[in-house]
């Protein structure tokens, strides 16, 4: 089903607050708006989106340049949920969902990257009312997380509500999340989930500690207990002084879905799009190798991306890092064809030149990684990691020491 087509002018950002409008069926315009350093927003593509037609300034809603503005996997959750329980309510069937419904669906004000969308003519800003709730209201936001994944809850409706007037639906990922402000900063919520089979949020920042001390740039981040279960704040790095373009390595690579990729093309979009390319190729082999390190299976293209500074587009920060305990999982994006342990050492040695790196520097990378992970039960338990979790979860960075150690792979 094609998308309606908008006009594409300059990134704008939103500041003003309404309630949620009905979704237009008539065209919707990417509206000029104050003047920023970051002149690029974010976006990314369908498995399959129409082509772009850049020479008249025309893109479909659905193409590269918008797609990473729209709700994905939880947001669109929540907007799906939000069409159904309105038709119901007035007694109809629940109406196709479009990308237009994804792209309106999404505050403005927490909305990926730099970009706001606007009705022609109008020059106001789509979905401008969600009002960001504070750090408090955190205890309700988690409830009204639990609720939705309950498909069967009786206050799915409340809790819907609280979520989409939260600005949850920007926020992309399956996991349950929310936008929250502190002090004047934007934060993502990360909750947990109720089939959760580990404590998986105390999980992430005991990873985005490790990867820090490796000396992988990470968001800021805090566990805050609710109720006796962890949420993980995360400080948005597209927003400092201003608000900055955000685009995937999904839509930099110009790749046709975010999982099944190759790092190789990520180095391919680096070289020809980055504003510090060399910088940027040494920081990526060692995201890949604490990739490895840690077991991270779900490292599709989503998960990595680039910000766009007064210099041009560099790489952002490192994001969404599991550990995962399933070795016999391959990732989501290989490396020189290897998705598995073993094989991806030696791609990452053998394969160092493509990031402008000796295979020597390469081997020592690896044991540097090794030598941080002797601490990570201690990190762990900083994190208020049970107990019981650490030899089900955490071998899995002993198994990573034991390899590096006894094969060298030099």
């Amino acid at each position: 089903m094609s998308a309606p087509t908008s006009t594409c002018c300059a990134p704008s950002v939103s500041s003003s607050a309404r309630s949620t409008p009905p979704i237009p069926t008539r065209p919707i315009s990417v509206a000029p708006g104050p003047t920023r350093s970051c002149r690029s927003g974010s976006g990314d593509r369908r498995d399959e989106p129409p082509a772009p037609d850049r020479a008249r300034g025309h893109i479909d809603v659905a193409g590269e340049t918008v797609h990473a503005g729209t709700a994905t996997w939880w947001g669109r959750r929540l907007v799906q949920k939000k069409l159904r329980l309105d038709a119901a309510a007035a007694g109809q069937a629940p109406p196709p969902v479009t990308d237009v419904d994804f792209l309106v669906g999404v505050s403005d004000h927490s909305r990926q990257g730099n970009l706001g969308y606007a009705e022609p003519g109008t020059g106001e800003f789509l979905v401008s009312g969600a009002t960001v709730p504070k750090l408090v209201a955190l205890p309700d936001l988690l409830a009204a997380a639990d609720r939705v994944a309950a498909d069967d809850d009786p206050e799915t409706a409340a809790a819907l509500k609280t979520l989409l007037d939260a600005g949850s639906t920007t926020l992309g990922g399956a996991r349950p999340k929310a936008s929250v402000e502190d002090e004047g900063r934007l934060l993502i919520a990360k909750f947990p989930h109720q089939d959760d089979e580990w404590d998986v949020m105390a999980w992430e920042k005991t990873a985005l500690d490790l990867a820090e001390r490796c000396g992988i740039e990470v968001p800021e981040r805090r566990l805050v207990d609710v109720g006796g279960r962890h949420v993980l704040m995360l400080t948005r790095f597209d927003r400092a002084a201003e608000r900055l373009g955000y685009i995937s390595v999904r839509t930099l690579s110009e790749a046709r879905s975010s999982a099944g990729n190759d790092y190789l093309d990520m180095v391919a979009a680096i070289e020809d799009h980055s504003a510090n390319a060399v910088s940027d190729l040494r920081a990526t082999w060692h995201r890949i190798a604490f990739t490895v390190a840690a077991n991270n299976t779900d490292d599709h293209f989503r998960n990595h991306g680039f910000l766009r500074t007064r210099g041009g587009w560099t790489l952002a920060p490192a994001f969404d890092i599991n550990i995962d305990p399933r070795l016999e999982r391959g990732r989501a994006t290989s490396l020189a064809g290897a998705d598995r342990r073993e094989a991806s050492l030696r791609a990452l040695v053998h394969g160092a030149a493509y990031f402008g790196m000796a295979e020597d520097e390469a081997t020592a990378g690896l044991h540097r990684i090794a030598e941080v992970l002797e601490d990570w039960r201690a990190v762990a338990r900083s994190n208020d990691v049970p107990d019981r979790e650490l030899d089900h979860v955490g071998l899995v960075l002993d198994d990573y020491r034991a390899r590096v150690g006894a094969a060298g792979h030099g």
